[in-house]
Order: structure tokens, then sequence, then C-alpha cells
């Protein structure tokens, strides 16, 4: 998928918009860490991360991190679910976000969590929003 795939992705969803206006781009949550998954049989589920945009800037030996926020992805109507590896710290290498067929008759978001530590695996939902909350989070 290009970048302009997952531009269109972010801004056909609620709270895309937003997203894109504070990471300034499609977020690729390379090292995000995963604070929580609230999984429910009915109403709303939540994933929520701790991402930032990485710099080329170096300070002691680091890349520079800039644009934290706490971002939650609300997953409605949840149609398959493959989760691996979850642990006490959950830390993603990235997160794809796309469209898929579920079927003739239907399409789904998939939420791709691609492996770093911990936490990966994929979500298909029917319904998808997404909440940017700037700065870190509480610990």
């Amino acid at each position: 998928m290009d970048e302009d795939d997952s531009v269109s992705i972010y801004k056909a969803i609620p709270g895309g918009e937003e997203l894109l206006g504070w990471f300034g781009k499609v977020p690729s949550f390379h090292d995000a860490e995963v604070l929580d998954l609230h999984l429910k049989r009915k109403g709303r589920s939540t994933l929520r991360l701790h991402a930032w945009n990485m710099t080329s800037k170096v300070r002691n030996g680091y890349f520079v991190l800039e644009k934290h926020a706490v971002v939650e992805f609300l997953i409605d109507r949840i149609i398959t679910l493959e989760l691996d590896q979850f642990n006490h710290q959950n830390v993603i290498d990235g997160l794809s976000l796309s469209r898929v067929e579920v079927d003739e008759n239907r399409q789904a978001f998939e939420l791709l969590l691609e492996p770093s530590f911990g936490l990966s695996g994929t979500i298909r939902a029917e319904g998808l929003s997404v909440t940017c909350n700037p700065g870190k989070p509480d610990k």
C-alpha cells in the first residue's frame, strides 16, 4: 500500500484527519508501545498506543523523538482477531491500516500490529475510529 492509500484510509475514519494533522503524516508507529487492549464481545473494543515521530537528529546517542501522543483506536464489531505474544512490555515494529474484503458483500478495516517485542497480530472490524491525545501517557 502506498502513502496516498494510507492517507485516504485515515481521512475516511472519524478522528483520522486530526491524527494526520498532529503527526504531519501517516504515523508508522515504529517502536510504539501498546499501553492497553480492551476486547469486548458487545460494544466498542479499544487499542491504546504511545506513539511519536522519530527525527533524524541525534542527542546523547539516541534519535530525538517529537510529537508524542496517546493514540486510541476505537474498534467496532470485530470480525476476526489473531493476537500473539502479549507480554509485560509490548512494543510494535509498526502498525498498518487497510481495507480488506471479508466476503462478497462486506469490507472490513484491518489493523496489522507488526511484531517487535510482545504483542503482535491482526484485528479486522467493521467499524473504526481514532483519537489522538498529544503528550506522553500517565505512567
